[in-house]
């Protein structure tokens, strides 16, 4: 459907224009580097809130349609991590910070796990994710399933 070559290259844009929006354009000095700083951590705000709030409602919300615009983020969140082989904003928060080793919102199950001399990689992350996914499926499916 689309080449590899084509997604990288679409990856590329949106991380250079996302980095782009989030810099200041002022000679750099140290108020700049703060200010980089600053927006990754708005970003990251935003990335949490954007995954986190959907995630809560569809383990606690009652089925109506919060619910199914949770389901509906949740999706979209899987098409674009399929998309771009990983998630688009934390791409972003790593050129902003220039930090490769930054997973995002899964930070706080990799760093437990790298204390364990479990690593992370690309792949380990991924397949995580997909499990992820799965259990995200199931519980839609069970909520929506066993409505009362």
């Amino acid at each position: 459907m689309f080449s590899l070559e084509e997604r990288k290259i679409n990856t590329q844009k949106i991380t250079d224009y996302g980095e782009y929006l989030l810099t200041p354009k002022t000679a750099l000095n140290q108020e700049h580097v703060n200010k980089i700083i600053i927006n990754g951590y708005i970003l990251v705000l935003f990335h949490w809130l954007l995954t986190g709030i959907p995630l809560v409602y569809l383990m606690i919300g009652k089925i109506n349609i919060y619910f199914y615009v949770s389901v509906a983020i949740w999706i979209i969140i899987f098409i674009f991590h399929f998309y771009f082989k990983g998630c688009i904003i934390t791409r972003i928060e790593q050129k902003l910070w220039n930090e490769k080793k930054w997973w995002g919102p899964w930070m706080f199950l990799f760093t437990p796990l790298e204390k364990m001399e479990i690593y992370m990689n690309n792949d380990l992350a991924n397949m995580i994710f997909n499990c992820w996914g799965c259990f995200i499926i199931s519980l839609i499916l069970y909520r929506i399933l066993n409505i009362k």
